[in-house]
């Protein structure tokens, strides 16, 4: 099930694996202007919500980063690299691109437009 539909107004949501059973009770309760949820889902439905309380609760920061995260971080800001940071700092190209892996993974980044952007964004935090 995808949140995008849900966040874009979907009713009614059947999976393929019960699809004889519920695409009849489905387009009845959507034709009432009601919601339809495989039962399957019911538990994906009420724990979407937590997940997303438990999310903005608790935004991952600059501060969750090792002192040589923020460096590369800021290094990164500055347009440099993964081969220049390496050479900056003094560690081998791999060393740079696993700590770039592990500060995507702690900010809950996808790829490296998006840690460009962070950094840029959070420069003036950095080192």
């Amino acid at each position: 099930m995808s949140n995008e539909a849900i966040d874009l107004g979907a009713k009614g949501f059947v999976l393929k694996d019960s699809a004889l059973i519920d695409i009849i009770e489905c387009v009845k309760a959507v034709a009432a202007s009601e919601h339809y949820a495989s039962h399957a889902l019911t538990k994906f439905l009420i724990n979407r919500s937590r997940r997303a309380v438990g999310l903005t609760e608790r935004q991952p920061t600059v501060n969750d980063l090792t002192p040589t995260e923020r460096r590369i971080l800021k290094l990164i800001a500055e347009n440099m690299t993964s081969k220049e940071i390496g050479e900056e700092i003094f560690i081998s190209l791999r060393t740079v691109e696993k700590h770039r892996q592990n500060i995507c993974q702690k900010l809950n980044l996808q790829g490296s437009h998006s840690l460009f952007k962070f950094a840029l964004q959070h420069k003036s935090e950095l080192l």
